[in-house]
């Protein structure tokens, strides 16, 4: 298999090692790179799996192409697969899929974060019924320790019944001072500054759920706290019940006063004092776009995570037939991003390259191609998210966004 030259000796090599057999025999693979920030997704080779061909970039995509190109008994194994993609979690699935010519093939997906870019998730996808089962057989050897350093961020895991940490990364020793060689370190040092009523919240739900994201404080090795976004899930290993935690400290935003704002037009105060609905404002914020025709449309997005759901109004054509109070779910939400990794604002350049379920189902069907997107935080909750939609690409970039 001819390997990319765009893409990192240690990354490629990584991802190989797991398909290593017997000789030299070609394994047909398509590469592909995730951005789970902007859930953009790039095919990084021109490999074709005879029988899907386009498919391939769909199925990875699309939830409603992957649904019907799919074994119905493996529609789980790929929301699994889909599931973990998004929290950064390594995987191996293997399913079955449809080609256009009514051949079921056995495909093996192998993924991992980027071993060279933070929040970027990379991986493999392989027409290779007859290895299938010992690539799997071989990837179920792998250390805890080695799945831990393949994170960038600050990872570790926990013994739920002992409440001992077992496990951590270099991340998590270098920014909290955590070194398991030198130390016995329980998850309550860790978490003490946390009021208890808070913390039971999360062990309820992580006792029904099985996960939980939000806000923690962490106790470093100095005595010192630091804010972080954290993901808690449960993981069962060798007889093991275990709590993996994957932080992201918090950056505070600089105070409001450092930054002058140009005064808005008398029309558009007029306006905006005038207002009596969430449908007034937007087409105030469409209006009096700093550069008129780049905004097409606008969105706001009402954030309820306790209810797992967000609630949608939009204005301009793109969304008339949009119905008031659109509900969406909070997984795999715009807002579920700006929360796992601690985002000021979010930026999509393209969105037929996503794999977000809320742009399959919301923008793109309505030609909206790229969109910026601001949240709003209530006691450091996340409430709202503004998002400006364009029909065109590339309508928004980091350099025009300013404090």
């Amino acid at each position: 298999m001819d390997k990319p030259s765009h893409i990192n000796d240690s990354t490629f090599d990584f991802l190989l090692q797991s398909f290593s057999s017997e000789g030299d025999t070609p394994l047909p693979a398509v590469i592909w790179r995730a951005d789970l920030v902007e859930n953009k997704i790039d095919f990084l080779n021109n490999h074709v799996i005879w029988g899907l061909d386009d498919d391939v970039g769909q199925l990875l995509q699309d939830p409603t192409v992957a649904e019907k190109m799919l074994a119905a008994d493996d529609h789980s194994v790929f929301e699994r697969f889909q599931k973990r993609l998004h929290q950064n979690q390594p995987v191996s699935e293997v399913l079955r899929a449809r080609g256009r010519d009514g051949v079921m093939r056995w495909l093996y997906i192998l993924g991992s974060p980027d071993p060279e870019r933070s929040f970027c998730y990379v991986g493999l996808l392989a027409d290779c019924t007859s290895l299938a089962n010992a690539i799997l057989r071989r990837g179920s050897h792998a250390g805890l320790a080695e799945h831990l350093e393949l994170f960038s961020n600050p990872v570790f895991m926990v013994h739920v019944g002992t409440g001992e940490v077992v496990a951590t990364n270099g991340a998590t020793r270098r920014r909290f001072g955590i070194d398991l060689r030198s130390r016995q370190i329980l998850l309550d040092d860790l978490l003490g500054d946390n009021a208890e009523a808070y913390l039971r919240d999360i062990y309820e739900q992580l006792l029904f759920d099985l996960s939980w994201n939000g806000l923690l404080e962490i106790r470093t090795a100095t005595g010192d706290t630091l804010a972080c976004t954290a993901r808690v899930r449960a993981y069962d290993r060798d007889g093991r019940h275990l709590l993996w935690f994957s932080l992201t400290p918090r950056v505070h935003a600089p105070p409001e006063d450092m930054f002058r704002r140009p005064a808005l037009p008398k029309d558009c105060e007029r306006r905006l004092a005038a207002a009596t609905s969430l449908d007034d404002l937007l087409n105030v914020i469409v209006d009096y776009q700093p550069e008129p025709g780049r905004v097409d449309a606008a969105l706001m997005s009402q954030i309820f995570i306790s209810r797992g759901q967000v609630v949608v109004t939009g204005v301009g054509e793109p969304f008339n037939d949009l119905h008031e109070n659109h509900t969406h779910s909070y997984a795999g939400s715009i807002a579920e991003n700006i929360v796992l990794y601690n985002l000021d604002h979010l930026i999509v350049s393209d969105t037929s390259k996503n794999i977000k379920p809320i742009d399959w189902a919301l923008f793109i069907p309505r030609g909206i191609r790229s969109y910026f997107a601001v949240p709003f935080f209530y006691k450091q909750v996340l409430r709202d998210v503004v998002i400006l939609c364009s029909t065109a690409p590339s309508a928004f970039a980091p350099d025009d966004v300013v404090p």
